[in-house]
């Protein structure tokens, strides 16, 4: 009996030292436990249920900058029944041609779509007050995926970009001969694409984009006349696709113009987004506007300076030869004074 009792003893002292030995952090109140239980049930999802909806990022508000550049919100137009908004920024009404008609220019956002609208509004402002009309398009309205940038939904966006070239001819404010479309980023990476293929693009500026991998391996045999404007610290789309881009539009003949910002990233600041606004303008207005050169215009002649012949008498034509051409070079020179 003495013996047992003496066992029993030295167990129930063992278990107590092994208790005594257990580290604090694993030894938790019942409490605490109870809620790491909870909280790791939280974490791992039932099997069967669905996975909880991911929130998007709440973008900026555009309606501020789409105000102060009066836009009107018209009805847009329609594709596959989905609506496309256009919000139209109209011409100056002093500066319509004699038809009552402006040349007209689609805006095109990036990937992220308008965000406040500061990149696009301020820019389709400055294009009405020089006359031409600015067409702000919603393209992804058109888009029914979810990832509407996804790059293998460039033929979706570009039907949808073709059927607003479509609407804007059709306005009847609208000379539907000139139009241009202006681009940022993945818009501009469309302004190009369908310049190069849409016969209707008159002018395209591109900014911080490039001409689609893909569009350039079928092959690009026209441009219309077209600015690229860069930025040499752009992390998302390198400054040598601009270069790439110049090269491949002297390959095709096309009439282009360059311009690279120092220190500028995807995202023009400061003087160097007023520049590009004022760039774009200067730009579109002298492949859109209605002087396109001389052959645009009547020949217009000071009769003041013009010379006075009799209705019977012809002005003398004097044909140049090699010694006239020999005596103006002379005469340039200063060894001899020219003569008439």
């Amino acid at each position: 009996m003495a013996f047992r009792q003496i066992c029993m003893i030295s167990a129930l002292a063992l278990m107590m030292t092994s208790v005594a030995a257990v580290p604090a952090a694993q030894a938790q109140p019942r409490a605490s436990q109870k809620a790491t239980a909870q909280k790791t049930s939280a974490l791992t999802p039932k099997p069967g249920a669905k996975p909880a909806a991911v929130t998007p990022r709440k973008q900026k508000s555009a309606e501020g900058a789409r105000r102060a550049a009066e836009a009107e919100n018209t009805n847009g137009f329609t594709i596959d029944g989905r609506k496309v908004r256009v919000d139209v920024v109209k011409a100056d009404m002093d500066l319509l041609d004699s038809n009552g008609k402006s040349p007209a220019v689609l805006v095109l956002h990036g990937a992220h779509g308008l965000g406040d609208g500061s990149l696009f509004y301020p820019q389709a402002k400055a294009l009405a007050e020089k006359g031409i009309t600015a067409f702000v398009v919603h393209y992804f309205d058109g888009v029914p995926q979810a990832r509407k940038a996804a790059a293998n939904l460039h033929d979706e966006r570009e039907r949808v970009l073709s059927e607003a070239i479509s609407y804007v001819q059709k306005q009847n404010y609208v000379d539907a001969d000139k139009i241009g479309i202006f681009g940022l980023s993945l818009g501009g990476f469309h302004a190009l694409s369908l310049g190069s293929r849409d016969e209707r693009v008159q002018a395209v500026v591109n900014v911080v984009g490039a001409m689609p991998s893909e569009v350039q391996r079928k092959g690009v045999h026209r441009m219309p006349p077209t600015l690229v404007l860069h930025g040499d610290k752009d992390a998302t789309v390198p400054v040598r696709r601009a270069y790439e881009l110049a090269s491949l539009l002297d390959d095709v003949g096309a009439e282009h113009e360059v311009k690279i910002y120092k220190g500028q990233g995807h995202t023009f600041r400061g003087d160097a987004k007023e520049d590009s606004i004022t760039r774009t303008v200067e730009f579109f207005e002298r492949h859109l506007g209605s002087d396109r050169g001389l052959l645009d215009k009547e020949l217009e002649i000071d009769i003041a300076l013009a010379p006075v012949v009799p209705d019977t008498e012809s002005l003398p034509i004097r044909q140049l030869t090699l010694a006239d051409e020999a005596m103006w070079s002379q005469a340039e020179q200063g060894e001899l004074p020219p003569t008439n």
